[in-house]
């Protein structure tokens, strides 16, 4: 009985290991969001929001502001915030700027690039291309994550792109059917 209630204690430490645990994977779990948020509103930066997007580890900037030296602070505090755990990607407007002509530029050269460069299989290549201030979001499918890559490069390589956001889905294509048609009865 002794022996028991000596065990006790440790049985329900061990018991409640997991609990703690789990908080504190939690707790170590920075909210990129709201922090660069409170940065942003301390910076009087207020028409800036962030979207931290755990997938493609980046915080996307977007809004308007008055100048472009605002948009460079925001990308700054954003940064700070984030560090080596991830990459900004700022998609904020500044005000007056008509970043329009350029956007559509930009995706006009791109599919143009693409469809006129014979080593992109169009039939295993699904690309979709949206500027928006520069920063050119790719959607799509990619046969592999080294055309995905390649689709990547070549994006950046355009005139006038200031970020890439590479949401192609990888589906590798599907192999053709090695068997033969079965003959009408």
């Amino acid at each position: 009985m002794k022996a028991l209630i000596r065990l006790l204690p440790v049985a329900a430490l061990i018991a409640t290991g997991p609990v703690f645990t789990g908080c504190e994977q939690k707790a170590n779990t920075p909210n990129y969001e709201s922090r660069v948020q409170d940065r942003l509103k301390d910076a009087k930066l207020d028409d800036v929001n962030a979207n931290w997007k755990k997938d493609e580890k980046a915080l996307h900037l977007s809004g308007k502001v008055k100048a472009e030296a605002e948009k460079q602070r925001a990308e700054v505090l954003a940064s700070e915030v984030v560090g080596t755990s991830g990459r900004v990607v700022n998609e904020v407007k500044v005000e007056g700027e008509d970043t329009n002509d350029a956007d559509n530029q930009i995706e006009q050269r791109l599919d143009k690039t693409f469809k006129e460069d014979d080593q992109w299989d169009r039939d295993t290549t699904d690309l979709t291309f949206h500027s928006k201030a520069g920063v050119v979001t790719i959607t799509g499918d990619a046969p592999s994550q080294a055309v995905k890559d390649r689709v990547t490069q070549k994006v950046r390589s355009i005139d006038g792109v200031k970020d890439v956001v590479n949401d192609l889905e990888i589906k590798p294509a599907k192999a053709q059917s090695t068997k033969a048609p079965r003959p009408k009865k």
